[in-house]
């Protein structure tokens, strides 16, 4: 069925608008000319750095002196190993400066030598890293020095920036096969995103963000730190784990900052939620936060509503959340809307909105056909911010676009009224015999459960060795006191009740044995893998009440 005589799940956002500015490196001259504006970066509540944007080029400058000394050259690598966030945003716009691609790593992904595969021939390759970090194994990224350390040299500001077609900079990202791949992003697929984002939400210098997402991803470095010198607005970062360890931190922190925006994964409203009973007393100000961003995961609607309605005594705005979607490959969020509880009933899933200036997306089928609205099935898109492909992996870049040029998302929605809505990560769906799951409202519904720990909960299809096809097990961290067996009987009639389906295994688990992403999110494939190779030990039968961790036998 290819939907003649139906409309297509096809949608394209408005024409994008001329660009003032061609290239990053002229972003951030502008900023620093232009007085308005800076940064906050929040290490805890007693250690904060501020910092102009003209203390930010002038940073910057004095580091590609230091790069172009070493013998750094535009067009080279740079491996940014830094931990410090000043001093990575300095070296970040260094390399935008002098024509060079940074590819952050901040220090908790892999080792500069588990790199190598991913450079060309005759790439040079050098790594800027925090001077602490002693380096145990060879590589063939050539270390230049630490941030300090460069900047010490002469500053300067003859700057060979690249163009609007150029390489800007190199993410990584592991997808669902846990390898990483770097996506490539040019400096006209950073500024047309960041041009239609502020002309669809109405964003200029006088907004207040505050981002807790590290510098190394796309969303704290791209969605938000790029925007906002692009804007020459303020903006606030804090640490991911500072917050992750109260997450009551962000909303004192927004109410300290008067933030009008902010960005999280659905996960992190959940821990909020969880937090409910601390909120009494608190004197928060949120009648100025309009603009909350929330993507990277699924989105849940219950979850959102809730947010809403503790926070709404706090003066937060009811139209404040704007559920979105992007990635990586699409240079961070390129479709959001207003998310309105009031409008009427929540349901399974909710729409996300139309797609940016620029920007076009469809849902086909296993062949590429376009599908009618309506119909679900996978997200494809197209436009200004969409990447090129991962750098030097023909392979996976033939894979990963169709022979029309469109970049292949790997997730599951349906299109209906111009409208996206997505309805899970096509690799995160539970097939058990003829039935097919979305992992996360399975998990949405075991969270909700008194006895669960929220944000450590996964549900995934799994297959013990002898088993003859694969099961449903939940993996979850249960709160202090309480059963495992009791636990595990009111998980699976949770999950009956809501979705028909029968877990055969429940699995409790530590926080530290459920992987996640650098912002928090699942990787429930992961778990599945650890699950087939016993590493919690002998699987229980379907018959007994729980499948222990090998520790707890």
């Amino acid at each position: 069925m290819t939907g003649i005589g139906r409309t297509l799940a096809l949608s394209r956002g408005a024409d994008l608008s001329e660009p003032e500015v061609t290239d990053l490196a002229a972003v951030l001259v502008a900023a620093a000319a232009g007085g308005t504006g800076g940064i906050r970066h929040v290490r805890d509540e007693r250690d904060e750095v501020d910092q102009t944007y003209g203390e930010l080029a002038g940073a910057a400058s004095a580091i590609l002196g230091g790069m172009r000394e070493r013998g750094a050259a535009r067009g080279d690598k740079v491996i940014v190993q830094v931990a410090d966030e000043p001093e990575l945003l300095a070296v970040f716009w260094a390399c935008v400066l002098g024509g060079m691609v940074p590819l952050p790593l901040g220090t908790g992904g892999p080792s500069p030598a588990g790199l190598d595969r991913l450079w060309r021939p005759g790439d040079r390759v050098w790594i800027v890293d925090d001077g602490e970090t002693p380096r145990t194994e060879p590589s063939r990224a050539r270390r230049l020095g630490s941030a300090a350390g460069l900047a010490a040299g002469p500053s300067t500001e003859d700057y060979t920036p690249g163009d609007w077609d150029d390489l800007a900079v190199l993410l990584l990202t592991s997808g669902s096969t846990g390898t990483p791949k770097a996506v490539m992003l040019t400096h006209g697929n950073i500024l047309s995103r960041t041009v239609a984002t502020a002309r669809v939400n109405g964003l200029d210098s006088g907004l207040r963000s505050f981002n807790w997402m590290p510098l190394d991803h796309v969303g704290g470095l791209v969605m938000f730190h790029v925007r906002d010198v692009y804007l020459r607005c303020t903006q606030v970062h804090a640490r991911i784990q500072w917050i992750l360890d109260d997450p009551l931190r962000w909303i004192d922190q927004m109410h300290r900052h008067a933030s009008t925006a902010t960005w999280a994964p659905n996960f992190a409203f959940g821990l909020v939620n969880d937090n409910a009973h601390r909120m009494d007393g608190r004197e928060w100000d949120l009648g100025g936060l309009d603009y909350i961003m929330n993507g990277g995961e699924a989105v849940k609607p219950v979850v959102l509503q809730r947010f809403l309605r503790l926070l709404a005594p706090f003066g937060l705005p009811s139209h404040a959340i704007c559920p979105g979607w992007g990635m990586s490959e699409t240079s961070s969020g390129i479709v959001d809307r207003r998310f309105r509880p009031e409008t009427g009933p929540i349901g399974r899933f909710i729409a996300v909105g139309r797609p940016h200036p620029g920007v076009g997306l469809r849902v086909v089928d296993q062949d590429d056909r376009v599908l009618p609205e309506g119909e679900t099935g996978l997200l494809q898109a197209s436009g200004a911010p969409v990447f090129g492909g991962y750098y030097n992996n023909a392979e996976v870049n033939r894979r990963t676009f169709t022979a029309d040029g469109w970049f292949r998302t790997g997730d599951l929605a349906y299109i209906e009224g111009g409208e996206l809505t997505v309805t899970g990560r096509g690799g995160d769906t539970v097939t058990v015999g003829d039935t097919t799951l979305h992992g996360h409202e399975i998990e949405s519904t075991v969270e909700g459960l008194d006895a669960v720990e929220p944000s450590f909960t996964v549900a995934c299809a799994v297959a013990p060795p002898g088993a003859e096809g694969p099961a449903l097990a939940v993996f979850c961290h249960p709160r202090g006191g309480a059963s495992t067996a009791a636990l595990a009987e009111a998980i699976r009639e949770a999950v009956r009740a809501a979705h028909g389906a029968e877990v055969a295994y429940v699995v409790p688990v530590s926080k530290d044995d459920i992987p996640k992403t650098g912002i928090g999110k699942l990787r429930r494939a992961a778990l599945s893998r650890r699950f087939a190779a016993a590493e919690f030990g002998p699987p229980a039968s379907h018959g007994e009440a729980i499948a222990t961790r090998s520790g707890d036998r």
